[in-house]
């Protein structure tokens, strides 16, 4: 395998014996590598074949944004959940879990903590994942010294119950893609806009959905809580994007029966925010609050 780029520390695009692009990951693997030097296999602990080229594209610009530590954090978090749960995992798993890591790990260093997952469902239904979340919160504590809310496990096993093959979920997944479509046309329409689908702040709307879906068909919504200041705020600043999320309740209203809490109308108007600041060329919000997602 001959290294063509270095990513980061953690990620090297390579060329294998046969001289197909791959994406090659490892603890400290970037470190010193020059283009054109043989890795050996031992030095590899992860390899992405760049036949699925969404993924790959989505690898390659994360590596461009994201601290390389935290590639390696959730690498350890998903092997430890694979070692201990035998749980099989698709591979978007690397992206949106690193994703999350980095944003909330700024997102509590800034003092922002949102205490407003069910853990008491997630932990009667879902142990294995809620137990992964758990080691990871304990994980961060001691490669970062940073002391996440437990609320953060329950929002971490949500990743891992997302990306199994085997999940309950799997049978909602029709209803899933469809919702999430939806709710695109909706924003799409209502801006007049056209996606740039390899933007980051796309790729993070599409998550934020899909977890968002999965709360409804649960009836997990993200609960009501005291914190009218931050949601006056976002509507006083966002009032277009918050005008958009009342269409989207009211589809939500008559497909599931169900009236969107607070919080998430917050998040889905910080998400379209950030939509439109990369489609009109603004940095967005990204210094305001950010999504648990």
């Amino acid at each position: 395998m001959r290294v063509i780029k270095v990513l980061n520390n953690s990620l090297i695009l390579a060329l294998d014996d046969n001289g197909h692009e791959i994406i090659l990951m490892g603890k400290g693997i970037g470190f010193n590598k020059a283009i054109g030097h043989q890795l050996r296999k031992e030095e590899v602990e992860k390899v992405f074949v760049m036949k699925d080229r969404d993924i790959s594209k989505s690898i390659i610009r994360l590596a461009s944004e994201i601290d390389s530590r935290f590639f390696e954090l959730a690498k350890t978090v998903i092997d430890y959940a694979v070692d201990n749960y035998h749980m099989e995992l698709m591979e978007h798993i690397y992206l949106s879990l690193t994703d999350h890591l980095s944003f909330v790990v700024k997102r509590v260093e800034k003092g922002i903590v949102l205490e407003n997952f069910y853990i008491s469902e997630m932990k009667k239904f879902s142990p294995n994942e809620y137990q992964v979340g758990i080691f990871a919160l304990g994980l961060i504590k001691e490669k970062l010294g940073l002391d996440l809310p437990v609320d953060e496990a329950g929002n971490i096993a949500f990743h891992f119950i997302n990306a199994q093959h085997n999940n309950p979920y799997n049978a909602n997944n029709r209803i899933i893609i469809e919702t999430v479509k939806d709710i695109l046309d909706i924003v799409k329409y209502n801006f007049k806009i056209n996606y740039n689908e390899e933007s980051t702040a796309y790729s993070r709307f599409i998550t934020h959905l899909r977890l968002f879906v999965q709360r409804l068909l649960t009836h997990c919504q993200l609960p009501e809580e005291q914190n009218d200041f931050l949601y006056d705020q976002i509507v006083l600043n966002c009032g277009k994007e918050y005008a958009c999320v009342k269409k989207i309740g009211k589809y939500i209203k008559e497909k599931f029966g169900s009236t969107l809490t607070a919080p998430e109308e917050l998040y889905l108007t910080i998400h379209i925010h950030r939509v439109l600041g990369e489609h009109y060329g603004k940095r967005g919000s990204e210094d305001g609050p950010v999504s648990q997602e």
